[in-house]
């Protein structure tokens, strides 16, 4: 059976939240969270569709919120659908492709409205919603895990090379201090033309090409983005390949996004690269960057705030001896490691979650079958 989106929920416009307390509803905009207020907009499940500049960012809540005038939420009828289910379908359809906005990318009521959907019974919506909510669970329960452990290894970090608690209380006079570029190899990444299309592409064979919202998106590992570069533009604009264990730093916009590459990529160029040759550095080097002070760097664009590569490669560093280095590496190198696993099965798991998707909604794939998946 089939229905529009209008025969099971009414699209409601998000609202200003200033002027809101602080308190423990979530606000969403665009990106996600943005801040907790004291007042609900809406109690019930619904879920979140974008209005206005990304449209492909679906929330499903379950909880009171808050949302913005850039999204839309829905009330649905639970007699008709599955909350749960009308989320898996919705993220089937190309809302890009619905874009009705010139400037910004938009979307109107009038136009969500005529969305075609599979309208099963219920029963059904609650398998098919519970079988691929199984595997955004466990990507969850992974997230926390790994979310924990960096919790772990960033403590020690501040309780050695912050507080200097092993040492007395101050820095050991064996520790160098210079430049960052003085300990490290430093690049930054590079853009083709971008209104030459033909240098990009969105074949995850071609080279990870990663950006700072792709940065905003990953944990402590990154191996994949949401754009690539062809082998040709990488050979035609000499872009820098960095190798894996790389660890990302972004200095635009968006200053101080920490990341470490898993796998072979490239960036653009509001994203510098710290190459080292001592495999120990590692976990040092990525909790120095994260707990790092940019502010102090100060502001060297007049449009946007910003710093310049020279300022990056010039930060100050504290380089503690090698003793220390290996000590704190054979404590957080497993930390690290299994937050490396989780991000690898997470991968996996959504690979498989979204190959499903659309064969569970169309109905080629079946409800009784599942049970040989899960």
């Amino acid at each position: 059976m089939k229905c529009k989106l209008s025969d099971v929920c009414t699209i409601k416009y998000g609202k200003d939240h200033k002027g809101l307390s602080d308190g423990n509803i979530p606000v969403y905009g665009s990106g996600g969270i943005m801040r907790y207020v004291d007042t609900a907009l809406y109690n019930k499940k619904s879920v979140l569709i974008p209005r206005k500049g990304t449209l492909g960012n679906l929330f499903f809540v379950e909880e009171p919120f808050w949302t913005v005038d850039t999204l839309f939420y829905t009330e649905i009828d639970e007699s008709k659908i599955v909350p749960e289910y009308l989320y898996y379908q919705l993220k089937t359809v190309d809302l890009a492709g619905m874009n009705v906005g010139t400037a910004v990318p938009s979307l109107t009521t009038s136009v969500l409205n005529e969305i075609e959907l599979e309208l099963p019974p219920l029963d059904e919506q609650k398998t098919i919603a519970g079988t691929l909510r199984a595997f955004d669970d466990k990507i969850a329960a992974n997230n926390a895990v790994s979310e924990h452990l960096e919790e772990m290894a960033q403590a020690l970090f501040r309780s050695w090379f912050e507080d200097f608690e092993p040492f007395g209380g101050q820095m050991p006079k064996s520790w160098t201090t210079g430049k960052a570029e003085d300990f490290f190899a430093i690049t930054i990444g590079r853009t083709p033309p971008r209104k030459e299309a033909k240098w990009f592409s969105t074949n995850p064979e071609d080279v990870v090409w990663v950006s700072i919202a792709d940065m905003g998106k990953c944990g402590v590992f990154i191996s994949g983005s949401s754009e690539y570069l062809t082998r040709e533009a990488v050979s035609a604009f000499n872009i820098q390949i960095v190798p894996s264990g790389t660890v990302l730093v972004s200095f635009k916009l968006t200053i101080g996004r920490v990341t470490i590459a898993d796998g072979e990529m490239a960036t653009n160029e509001a994203i510098a690269h710290f190459r080292y040759q001592n495999h120990t550095l590692r976990e040092y080097l990525y909790c120095y960057l994260k707990a790092f002070d940019y502010q102090s760097l100060g502001n060297t664009s007049s449009i946007a705030t910003a710093v310049n590569s020279k300022t990056i490669k010039t930060m100050p560093f504290v380089m503690p001896d090698d003793e220390t280095v290996e000590q704190f590496h054979s404590i957080t190198e497993p930390l690290f490691e299994k937050i490396r696993s989780n991000l690898r099965e997470n991968t996996h798991l959504a690979a498989i979650r979204d190959a499903l998707l659309p064969r569970l909604m169309s109905g080629e794939l079946s409800a009784p079958a599942l049970e040989n998946i899960t």
